[in-house]
């Protein structure tokens, strides 16, 4: 066995066992928890199975490969040759599918099978409006008070909801709401510490994550904490640092039955990409109004506090 083809399969072998662990290995979930706390970059390149071959190809390529030619080759056959490899590995671990039989008819409508049909939670719907109104009933009909937000080893568990059932405001358009309507709220899901240093005026502190020396540790009372202060009419605007946190907060609200919640994309300090330029103007940079400190009516002591009465 040649050299060359050596190098290709090590660098095939080492990118899909690399990818793999680090988008689903127990070991990394932390790491990848707190670098999608930090930055949506950060969190694409987790979750994107693309880029994390691409990157483990191109640090393989760069050690074995021993001319420009070899190493473009290496790279691109280790690329997509992991990405499939993953894939294969996926569907030989998917389990055999249950539930109903495939021919039902649609969940919804009741229109007759046929091959076009989409298969979801194990019944079938002829269209992706009538799996998207068989989503909005679930929500409307089915109260969930006590539906974990995180799993056991704390990895938040992402929350199937209505599609666009929540829109996306920036920092300017949220002054303005919070301006024009005073039935508007802030809610700052950042951990206590970040909102005393720095928050929107205003804002009120419900932290989704709190923090732990440099590790983010899940808050457990989030949901509880929210509806004891906030009706599920309440029109929420709910921020963070960079804007992922507080996406899936907003998430984790709608599955809760909220039914007035936007996003504040940028959040508070904006995003940058990997070499520091600004993607997107948070709050601070846009120069709106902040506020420092503690405040007995905002923080989440007091907030939390009304939870124990």
């Amino acid at each position: 066995m040649s050299l060359p083809l050596v190098a290709i399969l090590a660098t095939i072998g080492f990118s899909a066992a690399m990818t793999r662990f680090l988008r689903q290995g127990a070991i990394t979930e932390r790491l990848r928890l707190n670098l999608s706390a930090r930055s949506p970059l950060l969190e694409k390149l987790f979750s994107c199975p693309h880029c994390l071959c691409f990157w483990n190809a191109l640090a393989c390529a760069a050690l074995l490969a021993r001319s420009w030619v070899e190493f473009v080759i290496l790279v691109l056959l280790g690329w997509r040759g992991a990405y499939y490899l993953n894939r294969l590995f996926d569907y030989l671990q998917k389990p055999s599918p249950t539930g109903r039989p495939k021919q039902s008819p649609c969940q919804v409508c009741g229109t007759p099978w046929n091959d076009d049909f989409l298969q979801r939670r194990g019944f079938s719907f002829c269209s992706h409006r009538c799996w998207f109104d068989y989503l909005k009933k679930m929500h409307q009909e089915v109260h969930r008070p006590d539906q974990p937000l995180f799993d056991a080893s704390g990895v938040f568990i992402r929350q199937e909801i209505y599609p666009r059932s929540f829109f996306e405001v920036d920092p300017a358009r949220a002054r303005e709401l919070l301006d024009s309507d005073e039935g508007c709220v802030y809610v700052d899901v950042r951990s206590a510490p970040e909102f005393a240093n720095g928050r929107p005026a205003g804002a009120v502190n419900v932290p989704l994550f709190h923090y732990h020396g440099d590790d983010l540790a899940p808050n457990s009372n989030f949901l509880r904490v929210m509806k004891i202060n906030f009706p599920q009419d309440a029109k929420l605007l709910v921020g963070c640092q960079v804007g992922s946190r507080s996406l899936r907060a907003v998430e984790a609200l709608i599955g809760a039955g909220y039914t007035s919640v936007a996003n504040v994309t940028g959040g508070f300090g904006g995003t940058r990409d990997l070499l520091g330029k600004v993607v997107t103007r948070g709050w601070l940079e846009l120069g709106l109004p902040v506020e420092y400190g503690s405040s007995e009516d905002q923080d989440y002591e007091t907030l939390a506090a009304k939870t124990e009465k």
